[in-house]
């Protein structure tokens, strides 16, 4: 990060608080029946939104604005994009067949043709979301605080975004007990951060993590049962789990791998990952 680039920490913190009130306000407009229950989807525009116009508050100039799009994307970023999302939904689905937890919905996951264009339609609310997050609250909170503690905060601040949504799709589609399940939708979230913000630190462009980002938004429902997320998912999964929800089970694995990434980063020398922001 450029020394004039720094954003001040009043900035980071109206930034947090806007992104809190909007989207849960959001969330309460959809549960009031004033919006539709597919608008909530604007919450993953958000992110994107709120740093474009804090970043026009300070006044910063328009490089600034598309270096988190225009830096050089490194290879290991691009490796990490894709390895994570198969690693962990792959490890997810192994120990819940070797547990006799899973078992295979076989014939019910969706087509090439169907992933095909989910990925596409997943692409710019991934990329917008992920400008928010990664290209200028991540390395912010880095600046002041560090690698672990700006990937915490940052991973907290996503999953509180998200889970008041979460829950109104949850209960919208009789899921069972879904304030459980939106509080473990949080949980993951957060432990989920780590990868995204590894995939950062490992490039200068938040193209990779974009990328994660929508792998994973297409990934997760396909191979395990729709009912975890209805929102957008195949009918069935091709791994289904005799719990009310594979949430618990991808978790474990999720923060399975927080302690690697937390090596990670404290492995990693004083230099902010990318000049992103």
């Amino acid at each position: 990060m450029f020394e004039q680039d720094v954003v001040k920490p009043g900035f980071i913190f109206g930034y947090i608080l806007s992104l809190l009130a909007l989207s849960w306000g959001v969330t309460g407009l959809a549960f009031a029946g004033i919006l539709p229950a597919s608008g909530i989807a604007i919450i993953a525009f958000l992110p994107g939104i709120l740093a474009f116009l804090f970043l026009s508050f300070e006044d910063h100039p328009i490089e600034v604005h598309a270096r988190p799009l225009l830096g050089p994307v490194r290879a290991p970023a691009v490796i990490l994009a894709v390895a994570y999302p198969f690693l962990l939904l792959g490890l997810a689905a192994f120990v819940a067949l070797g547990t006799g937890l899973g078992y295979l919905n076989t014939g019910t996951g969706p087509g090439i043709a169907a992933l095909a264009a989910g990925f596409l339609l997943a692409i710019p609310a991934s990329l917008v979301q992920e400008y928010g997050y990664r290209g200028y609250l991540l390395p912010s909170l880095t600046y002041w605080e560090g690698r672990f503690p700006a990937t915490l905060w940052a991973g907290v601040l996503w999953g509180l975004a998200m889970a008041p949504a979460s829950y109104l799709v949850l209960a919208g589609a009789g899921t069972a007990d879904p304030l459980s399940i939106a509080a473990l939708g949080f949980i993951l979230t957060a432990a989920v951060a780590f990868a995204f913000s590894a995939c950062y630190y490992l490039s200068e462009s938040i193209l990779p993590v974009t990328l994660m980002n929508a792998l994973l938004t297409v990934a997760m429902p396909a191979v395990f049962a729709a009912t975890w997320n209805p929102v957008g998912a195949a009918p069935g999964g091709i791994i289904g789990v005799t719990w009310p929800s594979p949430v618990p089970l991808i978790l474990l694995i999720a923060l399975a791998f927080v302690p690697v990434f937390a090596w990670f980063f404290s492995a990693m020398d004083g230099e902010v990952g990318g000049d992103a922001l």
